[in-house]
C-alpha cells in the first residue's frame, strides 16, 4: 500500500513553518520582557539636564535591581502626573541636610558638591518647597526612612524633587534607567 493520498509538506513549506514559529516566539518574548522586565520610556521635562533631556529615549529595568546612591530611576508619586526621573541620593538611613549659606548638601556630614548645579543655587532654590521640608534639611537634615530615598533632579535649580516633597517611598519606584538612546 502507498501513501499517495497523503501530501507532504516541501522543505519550502517546512523552512516556511520554522522561521514562522520562531518570529512568534520571539514576539512573544519580547512582550514579556517588555511587560515585566524592561520598557521604553521618553523623559519630560528638564529636571535631569545635562544628563537626561526633554524628549529623550531611555529603558527602565522594572524587577531586579538594586538601588544604590546615583542611580537614575523612575518612580510614581500619589496624586503626581507622568512618573518623574530622578536621581538617588539618599539611601535608607542616610543623614541630608542642606547648608543655605553654604549652598551645599551633606550627606551623613560630608559635603557632596558634585550634586550642586553649575554656577551655584538660585536664592529662590527652597521658595515653592513645602515649609517643613525646607526646615528639617536646613536644621539638622532629614534621615532616610529605612524603605524610602532622597532624590533630586541633576538640573537642580528647576527640579521637583525631595528638597519640595521630602523622601520617596521604596514601593513608589517602577523601575531603574537603564540604557539611553
Amino acid at each position: 500500500m502507498t501513501d499517495a493520498g497523503k501530501k507532504t509538506k516541501s522543505k519550502p513549506g517546512k523552512a516556511f513553518d520554522i522561521t514562522l514559529s520562531v518570529i512568534i516566539v520571539l514576539l512573544v518574548a519580547l512582550i514579556v520582557v517588555l511587560l515585566f522586565v524592561a520598557t521604553p520610556m521618553t523623559v519630560s521635562g528638564g529636571s535631569m539636564i545635562p544628563t537626561l533631556h526633554d524628549g529623550d529615549k531611555v529603558v527602565v529595568l522594572r524587577v531586579g535591581e538594586t538601588i544604590s546612591r546615583g542611580d537614575i530611576i523612575v518612580f510614581e508619586r500619589p496624586g503626581g502626573t507622568d512618573p518623574p526621573v530622578k536621581r538617588v541620593v539618599g539611601m535608607p538611613g542616610d543623614r541630608i541636610e542642606y547648608d543655605l549659606a553654604e549652598r551645599t548638601w551633606y550627606i551623613n556630614g560630608e559635603a557632596y558638591l558634585d550634586f550642586a548645579p553649575e554656577g551655584g543655587y538660585p536664592s529662590t532654590y527652597f521658595k515653592d518647597s513645602y515649609a517643613q521640608v525646607v526646615a528639617a534639611l536646613t536644621s539638622g537634615g532629614i534621615v532616610v526612612g529605612e524603605d524610602e530615598y532622597f532624590v533630586l533632579g541633576d538640573n537642580r535649580a528647576i527640579s521637583k524633587d525631595s528638597h519640595d516633597y521630602g523622601c520617596i517611598k521604596s514601593d513608589w519606584i517602577t523601575g531603574k534607567v537603564i540604557l539611553q538612546y
